[in-house]
């Protein structure tokens, strides 16, 4: 029987795709987590600086060519204008790989549950043919439910890693958003 030798192989191909799909997210996962953790934002002395209304050093933190282009802007208009373009490259910068991490955890347990079919469908074969023995079917219906194990330990720590970078995310933009309207109460 050809057909259940392709959906066999079609299984297997369905765990290799999932042992490559949890490197691509662990892959992203560091990647971010580097990031955020190299991210220095500005301290209570840009603060204090804007309140003051003294020329503050800019700095090397994630805000500071912000911080630097607001010198130039007269208006709370133009300031809201270019904090809405600069806030939008960096929340570029900030959410890259978080689409394939929201990705990833919606879909990988589907793919691993594809797998588990795929895998009773061939213990089914086994028996009909009655070719099967107890052990051999009881094997492939442990290695097809192995596949949705596996799907959903990509997908778990994808979704906690997109909800915690997430957050993070959130949390940078509001904190540019604060130094934005505090630049514009305290700047006449």
């Amino acid at each position: 029987m050809l057909w259940l030798t392709v959906v066999e192989w079609s299984a297997r191909l369905i765990m290799a795709l999932l042992i490559l799909l949890s490197f691509w997210s662990i892959t992203i996962i560091i990647d971010r987590k580097r990031f955020f953790n190299a991210l220095v934002l500005p301290g209570a002395e840009v603060r204090k600086s804007i309140k003051a209304r003294a020329p503050f050093a800019t700095g090397a933190h994630f805000f500071s060519d912000f911080l630097s282009d607001l010198k130039g802007l007269r208006t709370g208009e133009q300031i809201d204008k270019a904090f809405e373009a600069y806030a939008q490259e960096k929340r570029r910068e900030l959410e890259r790989g978080l689409p394939v991490l929201g990705t990833l955890g919606s879909t990988t347990p589907f793919i691993g549950l594809l797998g588990t079919i795929l895998g009773i469908i061939v213990s089914f074969g086994e028996l009909s043919r009655g070719a099967g023995s107890t052990n051999s079917v009881m094997f492939s219906l442990a290695e097809a439910l192995i596949l949705t194990a596996v799907g959903l330990v990509v997908a778990i720590p994808a979704v906690v890693a997109y909800n915690f970078f997430g957050r993070k995310v959130r949390m940078v933009l509001a904190e540019a958003q604060s130094l934005k309207d505090l630049y514009i109460a305290y700047k006449d």
